[in-house]
């Protein structure tokens, strides 16, 4: 067995994913209380005491919620930035160990080799993951306002590959978030749309990207119908067939998936 991953959720209210590979068993976020993340762990069939590390993208709640608690419970280390972990104030909760990363610089937790990259958002130094393990390759971006070539060239060839598809332009600028929070959404260091994440989906999937995660879609300002449209009108457009595609949910774990 290659590389797979479990999407235990994918939203506003929490985001983390397990990836597993080689012996090796990571949450990626950890968005959700630690109670939850266990619940969650559980239903798609892991034991929480068998997860190795954690590895951050940024300090918003719904990305490290349950971090500090759960390393400090299963006595599990955190991977971060130290501006992510000053931000999240990791230490202060009392997380048990915390392994600080640069943006560009690889590194290993088990078998997973990890490398880290910048991408565009409001949060103090936000950064996507390139995880593999042997052949397999999944990427991972679910917070970034645009996708500037860095990122666009991390994401390049992925077999599994999760990226943010969060709104509707129409439906957040008809929707009811005051006109500060659409400004913010729709910024450059906001989120990513439906059009705009499947122009990048389409140019940065290649032969060998068999599935793509939908994420962080908004229950307010998007449906998946929609992000799922956008991003097959892209690679048609291109004249191309598109990979599987799958919206995460916000309440519900996705299936494994394996590279």
């Amino acid at each position: 067995m290659g590389i797979r991953l479990a999407v235990l959720g994918s939203g506003s209210a929490g985001n983390a994913t397990c990836i597993e590979g080689g012996g090796t068993r990571i949450l990626l976020d950890a968005g959700f209380s630690c109670r939850e993340l266990v619940a969650r762990l559980r239903a798609v069939g892991v034991d929480p005491r068998r997860i190795d590390a954690l590895a951050i993208t940024h300090e918003h709640a719904d990305h490290v919620r349950g971090a500090a608690l759960f390393s400090k419970t299963y006595r599990v280390p955190i991977h971060c930035t130290e501006r992510t972990a000053r931000a999240a104030s990791l230490d202060r909760q009392g997380a048990y160990a915390r392994v600080p990363i640069e943006p560009g610089v690889a590194f290993a937790i088990g078998a997973l080799a990890l490398v880290p990259f910048p991408v565009p958002h409001d949060a103090v130094e936000t950064v996507g993951y390139v995880v593999s393990c042997d052949e397999g390759r999944v990427g991972y971006a679910t917070d970034l306002g645009h996708a500037p070539e860095e990122a666009r060239r991390a994401l390049r060839g992925c077999d599994l590959l999760i990226l943010e598809s969060n709104h509707d332009v129409d439906l957040l600028r008809s929707g009811p978030y005051p006109e500060v929070v659409k400004q913010r959404v729709l910024g450059r260091h906001g989120h990513l749309d439906n059009e705009t994440a499947a122009e990048v989906m389409c140019e940065v999937a290649s032969e060998r990207t068999t599935r793509i995660v939908l994420a962080h879609l908004s229950r307010t300002n998007n449906r998946p119908d929609l992000a799922l449209l956008a991003a097959r009108r892209s690679f048609e457009s291109a004249g191309r067939r598109p990979p599987r595609l799958h919206p995460a949910e916000q309440g519900t774990p996705s299936p494994w998936f394996e590279a």
